[in-house]
């Protein structure tokens, strides 16, 4: 490649310098080294022409054809070496885009690379900050302990002093016990004397009644006795027959097993030797109901209703089934009771745990458990 280049180089030259005046190829313009080499080639042909008979013509004459030859290989080269140029310069532009598309990816990277020192260096401050807050938190968590220590010193002298008064209390509850305990048997001996002086308040009743009958003092209606409502008080060491279980000042049973109307429930206990409970102190009956079931009344308390030997009459009036009027005490009835009992025709009386075993007023025909007591004389 280099010869034929030095070659055409030569040719190039001779002939440019052999060229007539005026005669001259252009080395310019669009056509580039193939239209210089197609001038240089006309031009021999057409000194070739000229000088044929001259003093020059043998160099002519003699070498054209060779010259010629020589000149188309070299114009093949010539295209050949445009083609490559061409082909150089196609791979130079895209070498360039791919130059171009490197700095557009080097320019990304670099703008990638500040974000990521500007992340950095605010995670760094981040941390600086974060640090300083633990440290901050450290201090303070410190201060927290010993505060914290201090009030586990003083929980642990209060809870000391709260033992103390606890065990001074227990003492006291107990010596309250002991005190109730004789205030019981006080009670009891009260009730005892209540019970003589409500037997000598009836034989005097009934005395004088009789002297009025005897003088005709008093009126057919008038005959009637003036009811006093008797009080039985057990031993202490009394035992009640059986099913029946001594309780304040009565026997008692409690049939907690079947429900039944309050029909069913008082012709149960007349099989038994008694009645439907119609107790001196509905109190004691009531607490003895709630301490017996208290475990099942609280897994469910609205199951625990018991009958007991009180009803209303067409005055609505509440009576035992003895016949005496039901002494209303305070905090006798449950929440919302009796109601209308007499126009919603409830008329049998019986205590619900819902109220802790208060008394309530009901349909006699509902079922429910019932309370059975022997009267012993």
């Amino acid at each position: 490649m280099r010869f034929f280049l030095a070659a055409a180089a030569v040719i190039i030259a001779a002939s440019c310098a052999l060229l007539p005046v005026g005669a001259e190829p252009s080395c310019e313009g669009e056509g580039g080294l193939s239209e210089v080499l197609r001038e240089i080639k006309d031009a021999i042909s057409a000194g070739n022409r000229r000088c044929r008979d001259s003093a020059r013509g043998g160099m002519f004459g003699e070498h054209t054809e060779q010259m010629l030859q020589a000149l188309r290989q070299h114009g093949e080269v010539v295209e050949s070496l445009q083609t490559h140029t061409d082909s150089l310069n196609k791979a130079l532009g895209a070498v360039a885009e791919v130059q171009a598309s490197q700095k557009f990816l080097v320019a990304s990277l670099q703008a990638e690379m500040e974000s990521e020192r500007i992340a950095r260096t605010q995670q760094r401050r981040v941390i600086e900050d974060l640090q300083t807050d633990l440290n901050r938190l450290k201090e303070e968590s410190k201060v927290w302990v010993d505060h914290l220590n201090t009030m586990e010193t003083d929980i642990k002298h209060e809870i000391k002093k709260t033992e103390e008064i606890a065990e001074g209390m227990a003492t006291e509850v107990r010596s309250t016990g002991e005190r109730v305990a004789s205030l019981g048997k006080v009670i009891r001996r009260v009730q005892s004397s209540l019970q003589a002086l409500e037997r000598i308040v009836n034989r005097h009743t009934k005395t004088l009644v009789n002297i009025r009958k005897n003088k005709g003092q008093v009126e057919q209606e008038e005959t009637a006795e003036v009811t006093v409502r008797p009080v039985q008080i057990l031993p202490e060491n009394f035992d009640c027959p059986h099913p029946y279980t001594k309780m304040g000042t009565g026997c008692f049973t409690v049939h907690s097993e079947v429900r039944k109307t309050w029909e069913e429930a008082r012709e149960d206990c007349r099989n038994i030797d008694g009645d439907l409970a119609n107790p001196f102190d509905l109190y004691d009956l009531a607490l003895f109901l709630d301490e017996t079931f208290s475990a099942s009344v609280h897994s469910n308390p609205g199951r625990w209703g018991f009958w007991i030997g009180a009803e209303l009459d067409d005055s609505d009036a509440w009576n035992w089934i003895s016949g005496v009027p039901v002494q209303m005490q305070v905090d006798f009835w449950g929440r919302g009771e009796p109601g209308d009992a007499l126009e919603n025709e409830e008329r049998c009386m019986f205590l619900h745990s819902l109220w802790r075993f208060r008394a309530g007023a009901d349909s006699c025909s509902h079922k429910k458990f019932f309370v059975c007591e022997r009267k012993l004389t």
